[in-house]
């Protein structure tokens, strides 16, 4: 907030513009007043164009080698294997989940499993309207071990873009799924549909532990870069 109202920028959300005209600005920031068009990119940006590799949909749903970075699910010792229900889905749903796992099937994220502890799965509607589909690990989670690697504080990353002219920012597709479970651990996530039984070799949203270990993996990447 802090920052917002030092920049005091007009905020046109018909026309989704920022303009940034205030006397702060005009002094510390700017020269002239900037309209800043909010428009999604369809082409890659010329310095990028050598790593369009990167960007292609088929790499993206590629499943990744064994790494360092991976996830390992340690149970509590008192911990059993238990199975939970089948939830009623409709049509459509039912639709989305065959979609589903034949597209995660083919690249390589998921494998059919037989082991006895499975957990449900359940659709959540997207804001565009699509369906996504979730596993419901709270079983799972209940007597998972919890990885206690410290999250970076949003409050902290926010206060130290107050000062900084030019921005930028990269979004990581299906994050989650860039982290390989650990072998011998993929068992521990298998979800039960009517099409069978299913395991991941990614590391799949709804784990109890997802956050911190996809932390962990970001804060070794770009450990020379943590306190820019």
């Amino acid at each position: 907030m802090s920052w917002l109202k030092k920049h005091n920028p007009q905020i046109s959300w018909e026309k989704h513009t920022l303009v940034f005209n205030s006397l702060y600005c005009s002094n510390n920031c700017l020269t002239m007043p900037t309209v800043l068009e909010l428009k999604a990119v369809k082409e890659i940006p010329v310095p990028y164009q050598e790593f369009s590799k990167v960007f292609l949909e088929e790499e993206l749903s590629k499943l990744l080698p064994h790494c360092p970075y991976e996830i390992a699910i340690e149970l509590l010792p008192d911990a059993k294997p238990q199975h939970g229900p089948i939830y009623s889905l409709g049509p459509r749903e039912d639709a989305e989940l065959r979609e589903t796992i034949e597209k995660q099937l083919k690249a390589g994220l998921i494998q059919p499993s037989k082991f006895p502890m499975a957990s449900p799965i359940l659709f959540v509607k997207m804001k565009n309207g699509k369906l996504q589909m979730c596993v419901d690990y709270w079983c799972l989670n209940s007597m998972t071990k919890k990885n206690i690697y410290p999250l970076l504080l949003p409050q902290n990353l926010i206060k130290k873009l107050q000062d900084a002219k030019i921005f930028n920012k990269f979004d990581l597709k299906a994050r989650y799924n860039l982290v390989r479970i650990k072998e011998g651990n993929g068992w521990k996530t298998t979800f039960k549909t009517k099409y069978g039984l299913f395991e991941y070799l990614v590391m799949p949203f709804g784990l109890t532990n997802a956050p911190a270990a996809f932390q962990d993996m970001m804060n070794e990447i770009f450990q020379d870069l943590l306190d820019v």
